[in-house]
């Protein structure tokens, strides 16, 4: 019998009840460095862009996420009888200063693979990050999501809470596509007793001068043509006599 792969975070973080519901044949576990070969990248294609990344590159990668002890956790689901990784999502703990030295959890990249809709893969997998969550002490779960994904989220627990805004710096390691990206989203706020959620915004806002949609931010302040200095000083003369004229009365 082969030794046990190396994986990102302990399997005791895993939970009976979540696995239980799962279809015959599938296992929840958390992400292994030998799940490069599993078409753990073809799982991630399904959600944006995630460029061209060597084996080698991957195991670096999971290497430095391991090291930092509880703070990545990145559960897959795993077709056994193919040996593929057909569903991912990610819990990000953040250490805080605040609320006591508290923890807060971030969710990313949920994915499930299209040939595995409609078998609750996508609700076992937040139920599963939620469950994490709770073992390693965070106190909220944020996340964020499209409009069409709000309901999705709402039967988890999540609400809407306050804006949520981005900016995608211009630099070697940001794919191109980021700039193509809505960079202004709305989070949504774990709460237990809910079964609302949140998604970015489609509508646009005017601020002042700026308007700011779910693809850009617009100045829209006119353009002025500078007038010549006569005219100004025009201006400036029928202003003074103008103030001349309320001072005598």
């Amino acid at each position: 019998m082969s030794p046990q792969a190396p994986t990102l975070f302990p399997t005791s973080l895993i939970s009976p009840t979540i696995q239980a519901q799962l279809p015959e044949g599938y296992k929840l576990r958390p992400l292994e460095i030998t799940d490069y070969s599993k078409g753990f990248y073809d799982c991630l294609a399904g959600l944006t862009v995630v460029g061209k990344v060597s084996e080698q590159s991957f195991q670096q990668t999971f290497e430095q996420m391991r090291r930092c002890g509880d703070v990545y956790h990145i559960v897959v689901i795993e077709e056994l009888a193919e040996r593929r990784i057909v569903a991912t999502g990610t819990l990000i703990v953040e250490q805080k200063f605040l609320r006591g030295c508290a923890k807060a959890g971030h969710i990313e990249d949920i994915v499930v693979h299209d040939s595995q809709r409609g078998k609750k893969f996508g609700i076992r997998l937040i139920d599963q990050l939620k469950h994490i969550g709770t073992m390693v002490g965070c106190y909220k779960l944020l996340l964020t999501c499209s409009e069409s994904n709000e309901a999705f989220y709402g039967k988890s627990g999540f609400v809407r809470k306050d804006l949520h805004m981005a900016v995608y710096l211009n630099n070697d390691s940001t794919p191109a596509a980021a700039a193509t990206a809505t960079p202004v989203v709305l989070p949504i706020t774990a709460t237990p007793t809910s079964t609302t959620s949140i998604a970015s915004s489609s509508s646009t806002t005017a601020l002042g001068a700026a308007t700011v949609n779910s693809n850009s931010i617009t100045d829209t302040t006119p353009t002025t043509t500078a007038m010549p200095v006569k005219a100004r000083t025009v201006s400036i003369e029928v202003l003074s006599a103008s103030m001349e004229s309320i001072m005598v009365k």
